[in-house]
């Protein structure tokens, strides 16, 4: 499918992680903050965030908002690795002041990861590969054709914008939180404390 491979493309970059967390570690047990009532009580002292959870009156909008939830989960392990792993590329990089050193870094780096993530990536469905994009605009402030142009070349970042117009997408188009991502954002926060 073309949407596996322009998020290949993407990822081949250098934005995916080495090791996506699997399943959820033990975490260790930590002291709460107490106090002591007037009967010799000790109570937790516990500040618990605001998390909205929605509720549609439609069931149809329940489902579709479920469902993104569904796909949001599934994307957003691969955001963080993304985010990481750039990050690590970058420094990896940040010396390298030789064109031909760079490139071939870069090159290296693309095979090792079409290797690790390849199946994966592919076995992801055409909207979790939309929500995979958004997201990883989110996570590093940068959308997918700018990504390609930098580590790729601009007829690198060209092409798969074509495709993907072709697709009826847009590699350009950049994370909004506010408004059209809305749902996304909120979904994503929901993960990042846990309620989810």
């Amino acid at each position: 499918m073309i949407w596996s491979r322009i998020i290949l493309c993407v990822f081949a970059v250098g934005i995916c992680s080495s090791a996506i967390a699997q399943g959820h570690s033990q975490k260790e047990p930590v002291a709460l903050p107490f106090i002591i009532d007037e009967n010799g009580d000790t109570l937790p002292v516990v500040n618990i965030e605001t998390v909205t959870v929605r509720h549609f009156k439609k069931r149809r909008q329940q489902i579709k908002y479920d469902k993104l939830m569904r796909n949001v989960k599934k994307a957003y392990p691969y955001a963080i690795a993304a985010r990481d792993e750039l990050a690590t590329m970058n420094a990896n990089l940040e010396g390298v002041t030789d064109p031909v050193q760079r490139e071939a870094y870069i090159k290296e780096y693309e095979k090792q990861m079409f290797k690790r993530y390849e199946k994966e990536l592919r076995a992801l469905t055409i909207s979790q590969g939309r929500i995979l994009l958004k997201l990883v605009d989110r996570e590093i402030n940068n959308t997918a054709f700018n990504l390609v142009q930098e580590y790729r070349g601009s007829f690198s970042a060209y092409f798969w914008q074509g495709v993907a117009r072709i697709f009826g997408e847009n590699l350009k188009s950049e994370y909004d939180p506010d408004e059209e991502d809305m749902y996304i954002e909120e979904i994503v926060l929901l993960i990042e404390a846990g309620v989810i």
